[in-house]
């Protein structure tokens, strides 16, 4: 009998592109340095097709999925005016990659079908560190600024984030009919030398009830009510925003746990398979 659960122990594997879209600040391949650590690989060792486009870091979501768009027509090999059939593809987005996906299927005239859009740690509906918001008080906003003083440059995308402006995009982009969409969410307990310490003790113990979803239980910047977005697949494991794309900080002194991230892929992988392409 097929395992009909997203937990499940044997994968199966789609016969369509997969999309890896990275996150606010990140880049794939700058010297050596893979966003989705291993991620690529891993797939394609089970014969997925997999294509990692390079989008602005730190540009607004409008940029961001402007480039996506480009660099998958580029990654596909699709030409205007060119004659082939247009390809069918599954976006998963982590962090910001979540939001350019979804902005993305409401561009014109796009070259391939996108079947499905599976976000990781999405901040939906905003997150606190990308505002500062007025309930955090004055000593938060500031150690908070110890964390956003390692984002400068980035203001357009932090302004994007904000849980005022995310209630803006939120009305403008709708759920595209035809596309199934799906959410996972992290989140963990960091130690206090932890980069994400602050940020997370904040968003975790803080509230604002203009915008309740993006405060709670988090993986540093993110809330999992944030994050919950389509149809909601669970909460992963114990481990930061960094972790569930590779890049987890281990060790007693920490608090990221040893996190499988390439099993989660498989498994996200599979869900649109089974889902979506109705392969069993």
């Amino acid at each position: 009998m097929p395992c009909t659960s997203y937990f499940c122990s044997k994968h199966i594997y789609p016969d369509n592109y997969i999309v890896l879209c990275h996150g606010f600040l990140g880049t794939d391949g700058m010297m050596g340095i893979n966003y989705f650590r291993g991620v690529k690989a891993d797939l394609e060792s089970q014969g997925c097709k997999v294509v990692v486009p390079k989008v602005s870091m730190t540009g607004s979501i409008d940029e961001r999925a402007g480039q996506l768009n480009a660099q998958i027509n580029d990654l596909l090999g699709l030409r205007p005016g060119a004659s082939t059939s247009r390809p069918d593809v599954h976006l998963i987005g982590h962090s910001m990659g979540g939001l350019d996906a979804r902005r993305l299927v409401h561009m014109p005239d796009l070259r391939f079908n996108v079947l499905s859009i599976t976000t990781i740690s999405t901040p939906h509906y905003g997150s606190p560190i990308a505002s500062l918001s007025d309930s955090l008080g004055v000593l938060s906003r500031l150690q908070c600024k110890i964390l956003l003083g390692l984002l400068s440059g980035s203001g357009k995308a932090m302004n994007d984030m904000t849980p005022q402006n995310m209630a803006h995009f939120n009305s403008n982009y709708k759920d595209v009919a035809g596309i199934k969409y799906y959410s996972v969410t992290s989140k963990f307990d960091p130690r206090i030398n932890h980069l994400f310490f602050i940020s997370n003790k904040h968003i975790k113990n803080q509230s604002d009830p203009r915008y309740p979803e993006a405060f709670g239980e988090n993986d540093g910047m993110v809330s999992v009510g944030s994050a919950k977005w389509g149809e909601y697949l669970g909460l992963e494991g114990d481990t930061s925003h960094i972790g569930v794309v590779g890049w987890g900080i281990t060790g007693i002194t920490a608090g990221d746990s040893n996190y499988d991230t390439e099993d989660m892929y498989r498994r996200l992988v599979h869900n649109v398979a089974r889902k979506v392409e109705g392969k069993a």
